[in-house]
């Protein structure tokens, strides 16, 4: 047997060849995902703590958000104003995002200082 036939360079070459098909197919998974995902964007304007300490009802995020795993949905939420927020137990600062990326379905209720009740409510399904 030809030494670049032995059973261990075989071995060798079989494991590689397993590896970059592994990899390849993670990619492929990886950039499908990507592809699917969706990101529900919420913006809070320049200008919102102002209206609310006034006693104005603001309406940047709705009492409830929907999100679907099926699209891996993704809940973004820009603070443009100049105070913070809370959203459950994060505080986003002026000029700060919040990305949620969520893995299992379910309601989810989360303090939220952007509502007079101060609550929000998030609903994942699949």
């Amino acid at each position: 047997m030809k030494s670049w036939q032995s059973p261990r360079r075989m071995a060798a070459v079989g494991f590689g060849l397993l590896a970059a098909l592994a990899l390849g197919l993670g990619a492929w998974q990886w950039s499908a995902w990507r592809a699917e995902s969706r990101q529900l964007v919420f913006t809070v304007p320049p200008g919102t703590a102002q209206r609310m300490a006034a006693g104005e009802e603001v309406s940047v995020l709705p009492g409830t958000i929907e999100l679907d795993l099926s699209t891996h949905d993704t809940l973004v939420i820009r603070n443009d104003d100049s105070a913070a927020v809370t959203i459950g137990p994060f505080k986003i600062e002026p000029g700060q995002r919040f990305v949620q990326r969520y893995t299992n379905p379910g309601t989810f209720d989360m303090m939220c200082t952007l509502h007079s009740s101060q609550r929000v409510r998030v609903v994942v399904r699949r």
